[in-house]
């Protein structure tokens, strides 16, 4: 099938999203949108997750768990699993490897936790905007074996994208997907490139998304498309999926 997606969106728990970013107004969001899924990606952190989940279960949009880690080298990485489970022990082991900063919500912005139910919940207080200790390869390997993918994000950005602050695209770690701002084009580099909003505000969320074939509509399957890359999309259009 081919979804419309949107797979890099932040809630009120990123500092730098606007506080009515909750969980269940952005899965309200992408359902008024036209989107079939959508992955909410917070800095370092998965702890709205579970709100966003069941909102998603309630609105009938497919929600990838995800989060928009920062590695040693400051370039923001997208992480994607099939689990919940398997996005918040990411954000564990993340958090494991950052300095313990206290967040200055007056200067950076607020933190927000909400519950299942989309009700306040706290704050996190540690600031979720700084690098952890592992490197952009150990990144993509630990989401790996969590059963997951790495994808890095707005490679052609500028700050903490891959590109400006490397100058190059690595041969390793594997990369079959990236994703990159503004441009539209389908494939590059002999990757997937992917369009997303990266959205902080409800009405930047993306109208309609990015076409993204996969065999069914499921984390896991979504996983498995930006898994197999510009190849896998090419299968699944030949096949007729």
């Amino acid at each position: 099938m081919r979804a419309r997606v949107d797979l890099h969106i932040h809630s009120c728990l990123s500092p730098c999203a606007d506080n009515d970013m909750t969980p269940w107004n952005i899965v309200g969001m992408a359902k008024l949108k036209g989107l079939d899924a959508i992955a909410i990606c917070d800095h370092n952190c998965g702890r709205n997750l579970p709100a966003a989940l069941k909102a998603g279960q309630e609105y009938g949009v497919c929600v990838v768990p995800g989060l928009e880690v920062a590695s040693r080298e400051d370039i923001h990485l997208l992480c994607y699993f099939p689990l919940l489970e398997q996005a918040l022990e990411m954000g564990r082991l993340v958090a494991a490897g950052q300095l313990a900063i206290p967040n200055k919500p007056a200067l950076f912005g607020e933190q927000r936790l909400v519950n299942e139910d989309d009700e306040p919940a706290g704050q996190v207080e540690r600031l979720l905007l700084t690098a952890c200790s592992m490197s952009l390869q150990e990144v993509a390997q630990t989401a790996h074996g969590l059963g997951g993918v790495m994808v890095p994000a707005h490679i052609n950005k500028g700050a903490n994208s891959l590109l400006p602050t490397l100058g190059f695209m690595p041969d390793e770690p594997a990369m079959p997907t990236v994703e990159i701002y503004k441009l539209r084009p389908h494939s590059a580099l002999g990757r997937l490139c992917l369009t997303s909003s990266d959205a902080h505000q409800l009405g930047d969320i993306l109208e309609e998304g990015f076409p993204l074939s996969c065999r069914e509509l499921t984390p896991l399957a979504i996983v498995e498309a930006l898994l197999a890359g510009e190849a896998g999309q090419q299968a699944l259009e030949r096949s007729g999926a």
